[in-house]
């Protein structure tokens, strides 16, 4: 028997939370009684705070896994999208035909992108985009003649780029990978860089980039004439927000010019100003094939993503080469509206250089948390993306025995403060934070106050 909408708004809490337990199947490793925690079900969003069902209303330093840049619900960005909803709300009335606002965010992406990249095939999520991309490579090479370019090159640990079984064939979390078993083949894998825990336990500069040394040792192991792409995060958000060392990223796309491999960047968390620049790629001094873009291509309103891709590999889809591929919620217009509406936003409020701003208050604020705390090992902060890394000891880098129980006391701390952290225990105990471009210094502060007494929490407790 349906519950009526006036039974389900006068349920209580208790109420809530047992239909929860009983019909969701929570998402990303967890099980039922993920619904008895705090901000287990969302009630509303304002600006940068999030209010769970229980009532809570904190401040979120990770912008929604990164999709909510500008906060929620921002006035901008509903206006935009209810002009373009009250037109027509589906994605594509006839054979799969954009909508006005799809194209205008088209021409968009073209200005703001570097170097040649000029067109976009839209998807719905970043496993979508990053699929997109691996399928573009493999059929680019056969368009080309050289059909035996199959094989997918990427890095590990912590380069994520989705959950569907090529993605996950492609990505870096070992915990993502094993319970699908046999994955795809043609997917290699080489060390992420980490400076702060060298997996060739070397020191930044003497080490001559091994990290990147390593794609060319690899491709010609493989041989290049059946290396397609190379597929990677400049930034690797899913090692806990560990930037590459200088000059990584253009020894990269220079050993991927020598072996004719298309270089895919994954932007889709570090994209759209995160990095204080509208792609990270530009950071980097780089221009990519392909980027993969997600999340803040609709600025957190809705699942849009795509597939950003040179004007030199798209134009060779001609004739009875046209790419064979799409979706059909590819390009929904009224998220196409948000993401344009976002765009002009962030131009016309200077947020790219506040994302900048952002970066030098938290690692200035943060390292001298670190300098007096004996359990902060490292932090990592970067434009808009954040990173603390707590450690049992800070000389031998030493991680917790009981991650998860360290997390629980960071997440209950931040929550008695304020604030909703993100504390992974992938890799150990980092808090990693992207926080929105229009968080104010006030409420930077109220983070690095949670932050001193979480970290003195975790001393007291686990050392």
């Amino acid at each position: 028997m349906r519950q009526s909408t006036v039974n389900r708004a006068s349920a209580g809490l208790g109420k809530l939370i047992a239909t929860a337990k009983e019909y969701v199947w929570p998402a990303f490793g967890r099980d039922s009684t993920f619904f008895d925690l705090p901000v287990s079900i969302v009630s509303a969003g304002e600006g940068n705070y999030v209010i769970d069902c229980y009532g809570n209303r904190l401040l979120e330093t990770n912008s929604c896994g990164a999709a909510a840049s500008l906060g929620f619900n921002h006035p901008a960005l509903l206006a935009a999208m209810k002009e373009q909803m009250d037109k027509i709300t589906m994605t594509t009335p006839n054979l799969f035909a954009p909508t006005e606002p799809v194209v205008w965010l088209s021409e968009k992406l073209a200005q703001i992108s570097p170097g040649s990249l000029k067109y976009t095939i839209y998807s719905s999520n970043g496993s979508d985009a990053n699929e997109t991309a691996m399928k573009v490579a493999r059929h680019y090479w056969k368009i080309l003649g050289k059909a035996t370019k199959y094989k997918v090159i990427h890095r590990y640990p912590g380069d994520y780029h989705g959950m569907s079984m090529s993605t996950a064939s492609a990505s870096g979390h070992i915990f993502r990978r094993t319970p699908f078993e046999p994955l795809m083949a043609g997917f290699v894998a080489i060390h992420s860089p980490n400076c702060y825990r060298c997996p060739y336990n070397l020191t930044y500069p003497g080490c001559d980039l091994l990290c990147a040394e390593e794609l060319g040792k690899v491709i010609e192991f493989e041989d290049p004439s059946t290396v397609a792409c190379f597929i990677t995060e400049s930034t690797n958000t899913g090692l806990g927000i560990v930037p590459p060392p200088p000059g990584y990223m253009k020894r990269v796309r220079e050993i991927c010019d020598q072996y004719e491999i298309l270089l895919v960047c994954d932007e889709v968390i570090t994209g759209f100003a995160r990095s204080g620049f509208w792609f990270e790629c530009e950071k980097q001094g780089i221009v990519p094939d392909m980027l993969a873009l997600g999340k803040n291509l609709s600025w957190g309103c809705g699942a849009l993503a795509g597939t950003h891709v040179k004007s030199e590999v798209a134009e060779v889809f001609t004739g009875k080469n046209t790419l064979q591929h799409g979706y059909t919620f590819g390009g929904t217009g009224y998220l196409a509206a948000a993401g344009v509406a976002g765009i002009e936003y962030v131009e016309k409020h200077n947020l790219l250089a506040r994302a900048t701003e952002i970066g030098k208050i938290m690692a200035k604020k943060l390292g001298a948390l670190k300098e007096k705390s004996a359990v902060i090992g490292d932090v990592r902060a970067d434009a808009g993306l954040i990173a603390v890394e707590l450690v049992k000891d800070k000389k031998t880098k030493e991680l917790f025995a009981d991650r998860a129980a360290v997390a629980g006391v960071v997440g209950k701390v931040g929550r008695e403060n304020g604030v909703l952290f993100a504390c992974s225990t992938w890799y150990g105990d980092i808090l990693w934070m992207m926080v929105s471009l229009t968080m104010t210094n006030d409420e930077l502060a109220m983070i690095v106050n949670a932050v001193d007494k979480a970290a003195a929490a975790v001393e007291k407790q686990f050392t």
